[in-house]
């Protein structure tokens, strides 16, 4: 494995993952939609180069413009990992449609369009795509309508595209993670009447006892776009520290 594109790399659980491919040095092509967040990625001093671009994944020549660069960058593309999505929280009646809309096509489009364009190049390397859902996607929460729904969909689009790509050597797997500690959670919180008495009902339910790092993900991101996971695909896996199991 030696080249990997990471859409959603500028933070969160895409930067723990850009930063541990290039630590195993792998070359990395970040795509997001924060430039200035992916330039400071960047500088990290790790031995697998990084490539940056921008891309907005609600827009749908995205996808395939970021294969299409990442291919340039390092010639070759041995694995797809989608970490980018958006989370909007609202009461049902106020949810609004271009809400609902963007969501879908960055959550659930964008990984499909993804997977489109980076079929053939990845079976020429015998790659692998690994895709973010949630747990969401198993659970009810208040407020949180397109993006539980979304994240329901990358369960069901995984196992297609395993299907599908599984005879071409790509293999497909999703990555649901529960509470990980990242801004990216913020709009839930805030909705919250009292977000740090939440926060803390919810954390005292979790086996483990605390949120999830973003490096408790990427560990198990990493392992599944490599060659230790070959024989694993189409599989959901919940990264949450027991709260569903709770």
């Amino acid at each position: 494995m030696t080249s990997v594109l990471v859409a959603g790399g500028a933070t969160g659980i895409g930067r723990a993952c850009v930063r541990a491919l290039r630590a195993d040095s792998v070359d990395v092509y970040l795509a997001d939609l924060n430039v200035d967040a992916a330039s400071e990625a960047a500088r990290e001093d790790l031995p697998g180069r990084v490539a940056i671009g921008r891309h907005d994944l609600a827009e749908p020549d995205a996808p395939r413009d970021a294969v299409a660069a990442a291919l340039a960058a390092f010639g070759r593309l041995d694995g797809v990992i989608v970490t980018a999505g958006l989370h909007v929280v609202a009461p049902v009646e106020e949810y609004a449609l271009p809400d609902w809309d963007r969501t879908m096509a960055v959550n659930v489009r964008a990984p499909f369009l993804f997977a489109q364009a980076a079929a053939a190049p990845l079976a020429q390397t015998g790659g692998s795509i690994v895709l973010t859902g949630s747990t969401a996607a198993f659970r009810g929460s208040r407020g949180t309508f397109a993006y539980a729904a979304s994240k329901g969909a990358l369960v069901s689009l995984t196992r297609s595209l395993a299907v599908e790509l599984g005879p071409r050597g790509v293999r497909v797997n999703c990555v649901c993670p529960g509470w990980i500690d990242t801004p990216f959670n913020d709009p839930y919180w805030s909705m919250q009447p009292d977000p740090e008495g939440a926060l803390a009902q919810v954390v005292s339910r979790i086996p483990v006892g605390r949120q999830g790092e973003p490096v408790d993900v990427a560990g198990l991101i990493v392992f599944l776009v490599g060659p230790g996971a070959a024989y694993l695909t189409g599989q959901s896996i919940i990264v949450d520290g027991g709260l569903l199991s709770a």
